[in-house]
C-alpha cells in the first residue's frame, strides 16, 4: 500500500499514540463528478487504512462539510455521522474514534494538544478560511475541553496554492493559528499543491469536478492493552 503516512505528518506521528494519514489519490479507481458515487469506490481502501492503524472503521467519525466555520465534539459513541452542519470535529484524548475529513483543492487541518492528547482535524477551504474555522475550533476546544493553544502543534495538508488559485488560503491558515495561539514553530505545512500534481492529488479545480476525495484522519491508536 502506497505510503500515506508523509513527512509532514512525522511530528504528529512521533507521539505514539497518533494516527495521522492523509489518503491521496488511489489508482485504478475511476472518477465522477458524483461525489458520493466516487466516496462509495474509495471506501475499501480508506477502511483498510484504517484498519492498518488498528483502528476499527466503525470507529471513523466524519463531518457534512457545508464550507463553513462550525465544529462539533464527537466521541466513541453519540450522534450518526456525518455531523450535519459542521466542517471540523474533535475529541477529547482518550476518544478511541478517528476524525475524517474529504478535500479535493481544500486542506485539512491537523491540529494536536501534546499536553492533553486531544485532537481536531478540519476542513478548510476558501469559505472556511475566510470565516476563520481554526478560531471557531481553537474557542471551542478550549472551552468544552480545556485545550491550551500553546501546547498546540498543528499541521496544513496539500490544498490548491497560487498560481493555481487566486486566494493564498495557506497563508490565511497559518496566519489564524498564529493569532490563536499557536507558536510558529509548531506549525507545519506540508507545501504541496493538489493542482500541480494530479497523479498525486485530487484537484476538483483543475478536472473540472470529475475527482476523487482525499481522506485526511486523525485518530489514537489503541493500546496493546485494548486491543
Amino acid at each position: 500500500m502506497s505510503n500515506y503516512s508523509p513527512q509532514y505528518l512525522a511530528e504528529l506521528n512521533a507521539y505514539p499514540e497518533n494516527f495521522a494519514r492523509f489518503i491521496t489519490r488511489i489508482p485504478g479507481v475511476s472518477t465522477t463528478t458524483d461525489r458520493n458515487a466516487v466516496i462509495a469506490a474509495l471506501t475499501p481502501t480508506h477502511e483498510s487504512v484504517l484498519e492498518e492503524g488498528g483502528i476499527a472503521p466503525k470507529m471513523l467519525r466524519r463531518a457534512q462539510q457545508v464550507h463553513g466555520n462550525r465544529v462539533a465534539l464527537v466521541g466513541d459513541i453519540g450522534c450518526s455521522y456525518p455531523v450535519e452542519g459542521v466542517d471540523g470535529l474533535y475529541c477529547g484524548g482518550k476518544a478511541d474514534c478517528c476524525l475524517g475529513i474529504y478535500v479535493a483543492d481544500c486542506a485539512a487541518i491537523w491540529i494536536y494538544d501534546t499536553v492533553t492528547q486531544a485532537r481536531a482535524l478540519l476542513h478548510s477551504g476558501k469559505q472556511g478560511t475566510l470565516q476563520n474555522i481554526v478560531a471557531s475550533a481553537m474557542n471551542s476546544m478550549r472551552k468544552s475541553i480545556g485545550v491550551e493553544a500553546q501546547n498546540c502543534i498543528a499541521v496544513i495538508s496539500p490544498c490548491i496554492r497560487p498560481p493555481h488559485y487566486e486566494v493564498d488560503i495557506v497563508s490565511m491558515i497559518k496566519e489564524q493559528l498564529v493569532q490563536a495561539g499557536i507558536k510558529p514553530e509548531n506549525i507545519t505545512d506540508s507545501g504541496l499543491d493538489t493542482a500541480a500534481d494530479t497523479e498525486t492529488f485530487y484537484s476538483y479545480r483543475m478536472e473540472k469536478g470529475n475527482t476523487g476525495r482525499m481522506l485526511a484522519l486523525f485518530g489514537r491508536i489503541p493500546s496493546k492493552e485494548e486491543a
